[in-house]
């Protein structure tokens, strides 16, 4: 026998003998077992992997979903916010209208704005209350602040307000420093100016103008605007004075309704 010969049979003695080993510990042999253990395990490992890949991605995904769900929760929490604020502010202001009715006799009605009419030739704004509820053509109307028009026409449950800053207002007024008096008149701006006053060159900057009750539809003393501007007009004979009113048209919410003394 070559040596070759001997090699082999010595390696197949011993496969014969390690396998009768493997049947005897183990049962018997599967062949198939030695192909399928590679596969389960290189499957396992491209599951994990997978596994790994997909984590990140599943975990942003889930972070987003997160995210949104806080941001309406937060947009939620700061609209709620906003109307206490909102409503907060309001009672304030009705508060304060409140207060201001106990020291007037010529209270009828405090009232919502409910539009406005911002218009250069007809500033005017709709209020919540009319006829039914005391309001009357020509009365006064105001805020805590200060005057901001008449009644021009009382429905059964709204009514118009023609602004002091309408073209066609006018109220007679007077330097509370001072007592100059003047006809307060609407020029289609957010400012009135002074006309036709006695020693209207008294009247500065900085000066407060009240009604003086002078036309006979006004109550007197009630505060209207601040004079902003007093400089002498080449052209006329009088100052061209600027007065901003204490209570702009357009940051009204709600109004206060008062009368003259003869119509209650």
């Amino acid at each position: 026998m070559t040596k070759k010969s001997q090699v082999l049979f010595l390696l197949y003695l011993f496969l014969s003998i390690s396998l009768m080993t493997v049947q005897s510990i183990k049962g018997p042999v599967q062949p198939l077992f030695f192909i399928r253990y590679p596969l389960n395990y290189i499957n396992e490992a491209v599951t994990s992997l997978v596994y790994y890949i997909e984590k990140p991605f599943i975990v942003a995904m889930s972070l987003e979903r997160q995210n949104e769900q806080l941001k309406k929760e937060v947009e939620t929490l700061l609209l709620k916010k906003q109307e206490y604020e909102e409503k907060s502010i309001e009672n304030e202001r009705l508060r304060e209208l409140l207060n201001l009715k106990q020291e007037l006799p010529e209270y009828v009605a405090t009232a919502k704005v409910v539009s406005k009419n911002p218009d250069i030739w007809a500033q005017t704004m709709e209020i919540n209350k009319g006829y039914k509820d005391g309001i009357k053509k020509d009365m006064a109307v105001r805020t805590v602040l200060g005057l901001i028009g008449k009644i021009k026409k009382a429905d059964a449950h709204y009514s118009t307000v023609l602004l002091l800053t309408d073209v066609s207002s006018s109220v007679a007024v007077k330097s509370h420093d001072n007592r100059t008096e003047a006809i307060l008149t609407g020029v289609g701006e957010d400012y009135c100016t002074l006309r036709h006053g006695l020693d209207m060159e008294e009247v500065a900057a900085g000066d407060t103008m009240i009604t003086s009750g002078l036309d006979s539809l006004y109550p007197p003393g009630i505060p209207v605007g601040k004079v902003l501007s007093a400089e002498k007009n080449p052209s006329m004979l009088e100052q061209d004075i600027k007065v901003g009113l204490f209570a702009s048209p357009l940051k009204i919410d709600e109004v206060m309704v008062i009368t003259r003394r003869r119509d209650m």
